[in-house]
């Protein structure tokens, strides 16, 4: 999170390399939730590119909170989509929701909820920034990140079964490290 504030940070001066690792940790993520909610793929890639630059036209004016940045441009996305279905005048296409099994932060959620979430959050990352730092990288990237494996192979400079084999090791560790803190029985 410290990073991502980091990055936040620089974008907001007009740090080019800053905007352009943002765009490159949440692109694929934001592309698949507009892809789930309209199902045709120039759409999806046209409201996804109009979810970064409003993100980033704004971006002067963005508050650094304790909330993933990825949540902001999924408000961007969502609000984007609907905007999208409102002026087309067509009913989103009806999809499985488990299809599309990201969290989202739920508006309604109770404070003490919220509160509990965010300590397991925190509780998670940092299990994560104690792993080996190939594993932890492999996790940013796959997990965090949302990135392919192709494109985490190429990102470390390791090859796809290597990505693998450490992604597959990291979340071996993280699950044994859950279970001696007593996160998961």
């Amino acid at each position: 999170m410290k990073d991502e504030n980091l990055l936040i940070t620089k974008a907001q001066t007009g740090d080019r390399e800053a905007l352009n690792t943002l765009i490159s940790y949440y692109w694929q993520p934001i592309y698949r939730l507009v892809y789930s909610k309209l199902g045709n793929e120039d759409d999806a890639k046209e409201i996804t590119q109009d979810t970064f630059m409003k993100a980033f036209r704004s971006l002067p004016r963005y508050e650094i909170l304790n909330i993933p940045f990825k949540h902001y441009l999924v408000k961007i996305a969502v609000n984007l989509v609907n905007d999208f279905w409102r002026k087309t005048g067509r009913s989103p296409q009806l999809l499985d929701i488990t299809e599309y099994s990201e969290a989202i932060m739920d508006k309604a959620e109770k404070p003490e909820e919220y509160t509990i979430r965010l300590e397991g959050e925190k509780q998670i990352f940092n299990l994560v920034d104690s792993l080996p730092d190939e594993q932890r990288q492999t996790i940013q990237l796959r997990v965090i990140s949302g990135l392919s494996i192709r494109d985490a192979a190429i990102k470390m400079n390791k090859t796809e079964s290597a990505i693998k084999m450490l992604q597959q090791r990291a979340l071996k560790n993280l699950r044994n490290m859950c279970l001696n803190i007593g996160i998961v029985k």
